[in-house]
């Protein structure tokens, strides 16, 4: 999972927008916002802008107080590009983002940071964005594009069950997102999908605490 940050909401949420196409899961937060979101969730984090930051090392260097292994990556215009020879892991120009752009970051990421963007494997589920479509073992799962995207965030996020609202915040686009109470509705339909080649519900709700995917380690707890 990326962390999209950028002074602009609105920006930041266009650049994730493009991400969600891409059938990769990403977040879009200021950079207040973004600090108390950094977590063992997300992979790597793409800062917009970085000039328009008051202090941009200081920034980072608290990003990675936070988890010391995250790569940061930063999306500027040419005129920026040598400012940060030492603060990011690497540095991208263009006046905007577009797919190529983006798929050429998460490639960076993968390969030099081992990041891992874009793959989501778990208990026969494969969900990965160079995919079509979502996987479980063998068969293809007839999902739709924001059923395949709630899969995703309960793989990514696995062990840790997750509540309508947290499936709500990452794995909808804002703009697109209904009310949480439908969390339930969209559940209950993957799993009739699912079940159709598990032969039984793979995703469940645990009382008081939300879904998660149904492992071998949670059928020995049931």
């Amino acid at each position: 999972m990326l962390l999209i940050i950028s002074q602009s909401k609105k920006l930041a949420r266009s650049i994730s927008d493009t991400f969600y196409y891409m059938s990769i899961l990403s977040y879009a937060a200021t950079p207040h916002e973004a600090l108390s979101e950094v977590s063992g969730l997300y992979r790597a984090v793409l800062i917009i802008n970085p000039e328009n930051f008051p202090d941009i090392n200081d920034y980072v260097n608290r990003i990675k107080s936070y988890k010391s292994d995250l790569p940061i990556f930063a999306l500027t215009d040419s005129n920026h590009e040598n400012f940060y020879p030492d603060v990011f892991d690497a540095v991208f120009t263009k006046p905007s983002l577009t797919p190529a752009l983006a798929k050429k970051i998460i490639e960076h990421a993968n390969e030099s940071n081992r990041a891992r963007i874009g793959q989501y494997y778990l208990a026969g589920f494969d969900a990965s964005s160079d995919l079509l479509g979502v996987k479980y073992f063998y068969s293809r799962i007839d999902l739709t594009k924001t059923e395949a995207m709630i899969l995703r965030y309960l793989i990514r996020s696995y062990p840790i069950p997750q509540s309508p609202k947290n499936i709500l915040k990452y794995a909808f686009r804002p703009s697109r997102a209904p009310e949480v109470t439908s969390i339930r509705t969209h559940i209950s339909l993957m799993n009739k999908k699912i079940s159709e080649d598990a032969g039984r519900r793979m995703i469940i709700s645990l009382p008081h605490k939300g879904y998660v995917i149904l492992t071998p380690e949670y059928i020995e707890l049931k």
